[in-house]
């Protein structure tokens, strides 16, 4: 049986959502249920139900408040994957384009020398670090602006939804270049690769997101064109908008190696498209 962690978030969510499509049987949690910083809760969790494989969808992904709240961030980011790779059953992970410095002008490869910029990017990569030095089987899957149609999800597309409804222009940056990821579609490839077994190899990276890349601006106008033309989308520069944690400015994820597994993303647009059609 696989554990889904992290079930109430978007990823979570899409991840139930598609075993039950699949026909995947799975136990999932969110933080009120399990704690996965207690070692001891969780080995007595994933016993009691015959567990065979964990899907880590938890993170604490609030990228600024991460700055002030670095224990919080180190402790679901880091210490919560070292806990999980300790009870014996294979781990998928989910990690970061964050943890890259985004200095780079082609996709990053799974191996590329990572050097993130903020403490959510140092907490992901720590804890990419401990499931690579623990032994464990598994998979670590790098993602990127991951977001979901899901109403009470938290993220770009819903934020820019509820502007476009609300007023005349948009200011959005330009010079971040990423892959808009569908959480639907994260979680479909995340599930396929534990259905073909790949969670049963060494621990190793892997990255997903949509095809193509764009940047931050590019996304909203794609999604603001489909909700009020009539908006407009202005682009500005990231130093016009000022944040606490400073984030890359190029991190397009090589898609690569997903090619040995038969999956092969579709468009980010595609994908936006399809939010539309459900």
């Amino acid at each position: 049986m696989l554990l889904i962690t992290g079930a109430g978030g978007q990823l979570g969510w899409a991840a139930r959502e598609r075993c039950r499509t699949l026909g995947i049987e799975f136990a999932s949690a969110d933080r009120s249920e399990l704690d996965i910083t207690d070692k001891a809760s969780a080995a007595k969790y994933v016993k009691e139900r015959g567990i065979d494989c964990i899907l880590n969808c938890a993170a604490y992904t609030a990228v600024d408040a991460a700055e002030d709240n670095i224990g919080d961030a180190y402790a679901v980011n880091a210490y919560a994957p070292h806990c999980l790779a300790s009870l014996g059953v294979p781990l998928i992970h989910v990690s970061t384009d964050y943890v890259f410095d985004g200095r780079a002008s082609t996709p990053y490869e799974t191996d590329s020398a990572t050097n993130p910029l903020s403490v959510y990017g140092l907490s992901k990569r720590a804890g990419e670090t401990a499931l690579l030095e623990s032994g464990a089987s598994g998979l670590i899957v790098r993602t990127a602006w991951v977001y979901s149609a899901r109403p009470a999800a938290k993220n770009f597309l819903n934020t820019m939804k509820r502007l476009a409804s609300s007023r005349d222009e948009v200011r959005v940056v330009n010079d971040q270049k990423g892959a808009p990821t569908l959480a639907d579609d994260l979680a479909d490839a995340l599930l396929r690769l534990y259905m073909k077994g790949a969670h049963r190899e060494r621990m190793r990276v892997l990255h997903f997101t949509n095809a193509g890349e764009c940047s931050w601006f590019d996304f909203a106008s794609a999604i603001i064109a489909r909700m009020n033309p009539s908006c407009r989308v202005t682009p500005i520069k990231t130093a016009d908008y000022p944040t606490k944690a400073v984030r890359p400015a190029y991190s397009v994820l090589s898609l690569r190696s997903l090619a040995d597994y038969g999956i092969e993303p579709r468009n980010w647009r595609d994908a936006l498209e399809s939010t539309y059609q459900d």
